[in-house]
């Protein structure tokens, strides 16, 4: 570890450093010295087990401040390979150098290389650093013919997490996070969604998709050939709402599929925190976060409970519409 941490200095002195390696490969420990010894900033792109910032986001700081989040909605890069590479891309713009980018563990199979080398072409790092046990990264080897410098250090330790503990230290994170968070009640007129077909388009009034439907409904919009219903309970009529509203597809999603997901709260295109949906109205909606205010919500992908428990969710949209007959 020595020799490798005056090797990296020398390497490091302000360059852009990307590092890649599996799970338990001494990334993070890596990074958080070679950080003590340069200076500059972290950028954290392990969205599960991330150092700077909270689960879910890409962060940009050091271990004291964060400078720049982007909210990424899930734990996993798995399904979420743009926004992963759209957040990358804008926290690492304005960067100190030296930056040092730590990754997530998912290196195996095609779309893992698929997604880390677009990341590699995407940041452009002046050194690419492998670690690795058994020559599982030495395909990014071919970024070396690109004219970036490419370091590898060979892992020898075997891996001491767990996922029960990776899990549990993830729980932790959350906790912390919303330990100071109050809940906030926002009116969904001043709302805007993005990530889910909330609140677009025009608004269609709840008390006549009740009568159609059988069942409360807080809102309701049309988008073209599309209708998003918020209701509280079990939907009838389907057919008869297509043919009254002249829509094609309708997204059904039930009151009870929003309590507990998690969303990034932004202000003027900036992310100024998580929150966890507690309640939902046709006027408003009720909020745990530390955000004092914000205009635009976006939809992640996680149930979070305050005690850090949480489970991964397909959003409603993605697999709850109505195409009918």
């Amino acid at each position: 570890m020595v020799e490798t941490l005056l090797k990296l200095k020398s390497l490091a002195q302000g360059a852009l450093v990307l590092f890649l390696g599996g799970v338990d490969t001494g990334k993070s420990t890596l990074i958080r010295r070679l950080h003590q010894e340069l200076g500059g900033e972290v950028l954290d792109a392990d969205l599960g087990q991330s150092e700077i910032g909270p689960p879910t986001c890409v962060s940009r700081g050091d271990y004291e401040h964060i400078e720049e989040s982007y909210f990424v909605g899930d734990i996993s890069p798995r399904g979420n390979s743009v926004q992963l590479l759209a957040a990358v891309g804008q926290v690492l713009r304005g960067a100190k150098r030296p930056c040092l980018i730590d990754t997530d563990g998912y290196i195996s199979g095609e779309a893992a290389r698929a997604l880390k080398g677009e990341m590699i072409n995407l940041v452009q790092p002046d050194l690419l650093v492998l670690l690795q046990r058994r020559g599982e990264l030495d395909y990014f080897k071919l970024f070396a013919r690109k004219g970036i410098e490419v370091l590898e250090v060979k892992v020898t330790h075997q891996g001491s997490k767990s996922r029960e503990e990776r899990i549990r230290a993830r729980e932790e994170s959350f906790r912390r996070y919303f330990r100071n968070a109050s809940l906030r009640r926002w009116p969904l007129k001043g709302l805007q969604f993005e990530r889910s077909p909330l609140g677009h388009g025009e608004p269609v009034e709840p008390a006549l998709l009740e009568k159609i439907l059988g069942c409360p409904v807080l809102g309701a919009w049309r988008a073209g050939a599309e209708l998003t219903v918020v209701m509280d309970g079990y939907p009838q009529a389907l057919g008869a709402a297509k043919e009254l509203l002249q829509v094609e597809y309708i997204h059904l999603i039930n009151r009870r599929e929003l309590e507990g997901l998690l969303v990034g709260c932004l202000l003027e295109g900036r992310l100024v925190g998580l929150g966890i949906i507690k309640g939902l109205t046709s006027e408003w909606l009720e909020l745990l976060t530390p955000a004092e205010e914000a205009t635009l919500l976006q939809a992640g992908r996680l149930i979070l409970s305050e005690d850090g428990r949480h489970r991964r969710l397909v959003w409603p949209g993605d697999h709850n519409r109505d195409r009918g007959p």
